[in-house]
């Protein structure tokens, strides 16, 4: 996540300026919006990288190489960012923005310089309050975008190599999008964004599922911190001490069951009065939900967040 100093924003509002697309009814507007900040690094006279994020009635929001996370610890930030700016309040709520965005910015779509958290941060902004990003912190997207990629090798050290699957992203043709959305959205979310997260600093975790590096795989891990630049989590191997970056994907809880994408399973022990009618019936895994710490689970066509304690593999429990 990076942008440049001033010599490139002249076509952007100042540093600390919000650029309003239309005015904002915030009659009825409950929900505090307001944007994160870490400055990363500065090359003096040249460019400064920064990392950004929106917070939503104290939720974070981010986006990573794994999609967008939630969290309210300011995790990408490692809990300190440099800035915190009140952008306004919002009829519209967290809840919402992962909603409406995810489709956008799914998992594996990061890209350092094509489609970044700033290009999310500018995307939720407007979502919210229909404010733009300020150039400050996302200039250097366009630099990137016009660079070699010699050049990028050379300043990079060959670290960035570019995602193909964020080629064509337009912040632009999101919003447009978003602006076609009416005023009144129903979120679809059926857990509660604010359960525990699975990651976060200092979590203790479980190695699964490399396909390159597969003797990792069972391993157990402490996470250190979340790379901004990347959009990976970094942890430390307890057995050999070595620190891994590592996707989302690829960590779990230490002590919770493991399920991959793709696996059946059977639902059991809900107690509630909906989730006595789903025991007992077979689903098959879609996806692991960091932000809440549960699975994803399509049981007769319809999708389930549901907790890893309430599943069973499918194969043990199956009455032959």
């Amino acid at each position: 996540c990076t942008a440049t100093g001033n010599a490139t924003t002249c076509c952007w509002p100042g540093p600390t300026s919000f650029l309003d697309a239309s005015p904002e009814d915030e009659s009825g507007a409950a929900n505090k919006v307001e944007l994160a900040v870490s400055e990363l690094f500065t090359i003096p006279g040249i460019a400064s990288a920064y990392h950004t994020s929106v917070v939503v009635n104290g939720e974070e929001f981010f986006f990573s190489d794994s999609g967008i996370f939630s969290n309210r610890a300011l995790t990408s930030h490692q809990g300190s960012p440099s800035e915190q700016i009140f952008i306004g309040f919002s009829k519209r709520t967290g809840a919402q923005v992962l909603d409406v965005l995810q489709s956008h910015f799914r998992p594996g779509t990061y890209d350092l310089i094509r489609k970044n958290c700033n290009s999310f941060s500018d995307c939720a902004l407007h979502f919210l309050l229909r404010k733009r990003l300020p150039g400050k912190y996302a200039a250097m997207e366009g630099i990137g975008q016009r660079a070699s990629q010699d050049m990028l090798d050379r300043v990079t050290k060959g670290a960035y190599q570019p995602n193909q699957a964020a080629v064509g992203f337009s912040s632009d043709q999101v919003i447009a999008e978003l602006d076609t959305l009416g005023p009144d959205l129903a979120s679809s979310s059926t857990a509660p964004l604010q359960s525990k997260p699975a990651l976060f600093i200092g979590a203790r975790v479980t190695v699964m599922g490399l396909k390159n590096a597969e003797s990792l795989n069972g391993q157990g891990a402490r996470i250190l911190r979340y790379n901004a630049v990347n959009g990976r989590w970094e942890a430390q191997i307890f057995f050999t001490g070595e620190v891994k970056a590592f996707r989302a994907e690829n960590l779990r809880p230490a002590g919770e069951i493991v399920f991959e994408p793709g696996a059946k399973c059977r639902i059991h022990s809900l107690q509630s009065e909906a989730g006595k009618a789903l025991n007992g019936q077979k689903g098959e895994v879609l996806r692991y939900l960091h932000d809440v710490s549960r699975y994803e689970v399509l049981v007769a066509g319809v999708s389930k967040s549901i907790k890893p304690e309430n599943l069973k593999d499918f194969i043990d429990t199956d009455e032959r």
